[in-house]
């Protein structure tokens, strides 16, 4: 990385402003974040639609498929979006490739995490979301730091030692942002979609007052257009969660190491040095 370049200023941050960051940054480079999120995105919701209208998967099926799945993207996110922060191209290819070169390691870890935080979650609530946490930069560690697999929890243990209970603040904030947003655009495309071209998804479809709340859980826990639409919708809106979650990383490092006093003292090296 060039750590001479960047091209966002590295600095302390709310929660409000890595998620205005991960807005940003999506904004700025839409069209590969959305084609690296479509070469995942295509095939899950293809798959959404045939395992629900042929084999009869409900919503809680799609959603854990999702998050087995979607780690994957935000690993290629995080790749890419901390060389594009310190001035390299956004890379598709080079995304998933550095993914693919560390998947053993990588993808054992982010499936563990996720399947022990699922776990916790259903049965405990309160320990599933602290694993959650506890590995949350598990993706940074590894693509950014190449930190060694043996070195790993030592180092989630320096990034979070001081910080970990304005993590919990944090990520609740970064998942209702995530939330909110889905059920919005989803709401948006269903009006969209009837209004504009008379093909409902969601609530046009909807036969009675009477049985509104029924037929309204059927559509959304059953239907195979309804959940490949939600399906979509959930890519679509990940990448600005994902991305958000990688700038508090930053602002993490900054917090516990100084890392923007660090990145300051380079650069005026480097300049000193040219001058001599």
């Amino acid at each position: 990385m060039q750590l001479d370049a960047a091209i966002m200023a590295i600095q302390k941050r709310s929660v409000g402003g890595c998620i205005d960051m991960g807005v940003v940054f999506l904004r700025e480079h839409f069209i590969p974040v959305i084609t690296m999120t479509a070469c995942l995105a295509v095939p899950f919701c293809s798959a959404t639609w045939w395992l629900v209208s042929r084999h009869e998967w409900s919503v809680v099926g799609i959603l854990l498929l999702f998050s087995f799945v979607s780690p994957f993207l935000g690993a290629a996110l995080v790749g890419e979006a901390g060389k594009r922060v310190f001035g390299d191209q956004f890379s598709i290819r080079r995304g998933y490739l550095t993914v693919l070169r560390q998947f053993f390691p990588l993808g054992v870890l982010l499936l563990a995490s996720r399947l022990f935080s699922i776990m916790g979650l259903l049965f405990c609530m309160l320990p599933g979301y602290l694993v959650a946490l506890r590995y949350g930069f598990l993706s940074e560690i590894f693509l950014l730091e190449r930190q060694k697999l043996a070195k790993y929890e030592g180092r989630l243990n320096d990034l979070e030692m001081s910080v970990f209970g304005l993590l919990i603040g944090r990520i609740v904030m970064t998942a209702l942002f995530y939330g909110m947003s889905v059920l919005s655009l989803l709401v948006l495309v269903d009006l969209t979609s009837g209004y504009v071209f008379g093909l409902p998804v969601l609530i046009g479809r909807v036969t009675s007052l009477e049985y509104f709340i029924e037929e309204i859980t059927h559509f959304l826990t059953q239907d195979e257009l309804v959940l490949t639409v939600l399906t979509a919708v959930m890519w679509l809106v990940y990448p600005v969660a994902r991305l958000a979650w990688f700038f508090c990383y930053l602002d993490v490092r900054i917090r516990q190491e100084g890392w923007d006093v660090e990145l300051d003292f380079r650069v005026e090296a480097r300049r000193v040095e040219a001058l001599a």
